[in-house]
């Protein structure tokens, strides 16, 4: 083997390494929720009138993540999990097209959720240590009192 050989053959093997895709298909009925577990992650979802829940993972620098995809009679779960050292090179996207009737639980730490064909209404629920800024904002929109003075910058509008 010469030294050219030997060095593709090295950059091969990292490549196999460095990245790794997954698809997994699983047929759903309703009522179906899709659990997603992630760190570093990006999570697209995309909505569609099929019964069945499609899932597009990519890793990248695979080798630090363990990805793990289930399904039982709740729904379907996906963990994705970062390895101690070298979790901190890696990262993961994926996409997943689900039935207009799923229930999405996200729990991401930290990572990125991007929602596409959206058709309704959304609800998010504050997060928990939001709570004390939101009793901070409505405690001054309760005020009586306004402010009696103003910018001259803006009694000028300039």
């Amino acid at each position: 083997m010469t030294i050219p050989d030997a060095t593709s053959s090295i950059s091969q093997f990292l490549d196999k390494l460095a990245y790794r895709r997954y698809l997994r298909v699983f047929a759903v009925q309703k009522p179906v929720t899709l659990f997603v577990r992630g760190s570093r992650c990006k999570v697209i979802v995309n909505y569609h009138e099929l019964d069945q829940i499609e899932i597009y993972a990519s890793l990248y620098a695979a080798f630090g993540m363990r990805l793990v995809i289930e399904q039982d009679e709740a729904g379907v779960y996906i963990v994705i999990r970062r390895r101690r050292f070298w979790g901190t090179f890696s990262r993961s996207d994926v996409t997943i097209h689900v039935p207009f009737y799923c229930r999405l639980a996200l729990n991401l730490t930290p990572g990125d959720v991007e929602l596409q064909q959206l058709n309704g209404i959304l609800e998010i629920p504050p997060f928990a240590q939001q709570q004390a800024v939101k009793a901070t904002f409505d405690a001054m929109a309760k005020r009586e009192e306004l402010p009696t003075s103003t910018s001259p910058r803006l009694k000028s509008g300039k």
